[in-house]
């Protein structure tokens, strides 16, 4: 990283210990180059409870390390709804880091802060990345009209003039932030979620393929077909399930690894029950991030019927070739760099299609191994977190 050393606050809602997430990675990452950084984040530890509101307002401020860096976890001093929130604090903080650049994670109520900061000391710069969209805000008409259009725009215009530069993490969240709150695009600029390559280097070189997949029962020359993550009914995994159940080959394996999401337990009982007759689907349960990262390695394809994922990057850093479904409003072409990702389009999200895909997939392994070198060379040049760090610090 060619960049000098900065010191670097990042201020979020969100941040786990053990987790892959962005947050994570460029904070990993920004230390690994020297950087000096410190997190300011919501006492939650959990991003189930995070996910699901379950806040404990009993847990009190507290300071962690993390690969090198400070993570202060702050009480929430407002917390409306579980939809409007901030920390106090947060501006005493800044004086005493003294940051050369603060990194906003979304909308967040102390960029206040972080403008009041900026004000007494011009040359520090503020970056904000957005990760809202169609498919994951603005739901229903109080959300969008009142919560997004009124509420956080009048905000966000506040302080917009402040913010070098706009990051939507995703080509939907460029278009959420034009139409809904005014920002032209030339104000901003992509920044894919990315994945850990230097990790995925590292599992690749030294897993031992033929053990793990021993470990499985499944043979050295056997397909692996792997999906994943959090299973709710908006992510279809039934469908890739069925697809299995349908061509029903020896050779083909599939691994579903994860658990079910709050209010999804009846829907992945119903899934793990209708296979229970079929040996070459193995339901794996809930596995840590280097499991995780192994899983992949010993797989051929990885499949996400739909719900976009950060999934879809760390299997790309595994070489893995994509089969990704589209519900609506999810554009993966900023990912499908060199050829990777087969999309499949709304219409189609069913197991009879997909079968029939996997089925010609299989039958032609050379252009399984065209779209596995189109993801290697995606992963190298585009989704390793050390190519997305170094672009946030060339503001």
């Amino acid at each position: 990283m060619k960049n000098k050393s900065k010191k670097i606050v990042m201020l979020q809602d969100f941040f786990g210990l053990d987790y892959t997430y962005q947050e994570n990675l460029l904070t990993k990452n920004y230390t690994k180059y020297g950087h000096n950084v410190v997190v300011i984040s919501s006492t939650f530890e959990n991003v189930f409870d995070y996910a699901h509101n379950k806040y404990d307002s009993s847990k009190k401020q507290k300071t962690e390390e993390y690969f090198g860096a400070k993570i202060i976890r702050l009480p929430y001093s407002f917390n409306f709804l579980n939809k409007l929130r901030k920390h106090a604090g947060v501006y005493e903080i800044l004086l005493k880091e003294k940051p050369d650049l603060i990194y906003v994670h979304d909308i967040h109520f102390n960029l206040k802060e972080a403008v009041k900061y900026k004000k007494q000391f011009p040359n520090c710069k503020i970056i904000l990345d957005y990760h809202a969209d169609y498919t994951n805000s603005a739901h229903n008409w109080v959300s969008l009209n009142i919560l997004h259009k009124v509420i956080r725009k009048s905000f966000f215009n506040k302080y917009k003039k402040y913010i070098s530069k706009i990051f939507p993490v995703v080509p939907g969240g460029a278009d959420f932030l034009h139409e809904v709150y005014g920002v032209s695009h030339k104000e901003m600029e992509l920044l894919p979620l990315g994945c850990d390559y230097s990790k995925s280097m590292e599992i690749m070189q030294n897993i031992d393929n033929i053990k793990q997949r021993q470990n499985l029962g499944i043979k050295e020359n056997d397909i692996i077909i792997i999906t994943g993550g959090k299973i709710n009914k908006l992510k279809n995994t039934h469908v890739i399930v069925d697809a299995i159940k349908k061509n029903n080959r020896e050779d083909v394996h599939l691994i579903v690894f994860g658990k079910e999401d709050q209010g999804s337990e009846e829907y992945f009982d119903n899934i793990k029950k209708s296979a229970e007759n079929y040996k070459n689907i193995h339901f794996i349960g809930w596995v840590d991030n280097t499991k995780i990262y192994e899983l992949l390695a010993i797989s051929d394809l990885a499949v996400y019927p739909s719900s976009q994922s950060v999934l879809w990057q760390q299997s790309i850093g595994m070489h893995l070739p994509l089969i990704v479904g589209d519900f609506g409003g999810q554009d993966m072409s900023y990912l499908n760099q060199n050829n990777n990702i087969i999309k499949v389009d709304k219409e189609n999200l069913n197991a009879d299609y997909f079968a029939t895909l996997l089925n010609q997939l299989i039958e032609n392994p050379s252009e399984i191994e065209q779209m596995k070198k189109g993801a290697e060379k995606t992963a190298k040049e585009y989704l390793d977190y050390r190519i997305i760090a170094e672009k946030t610090l060339e503001n």
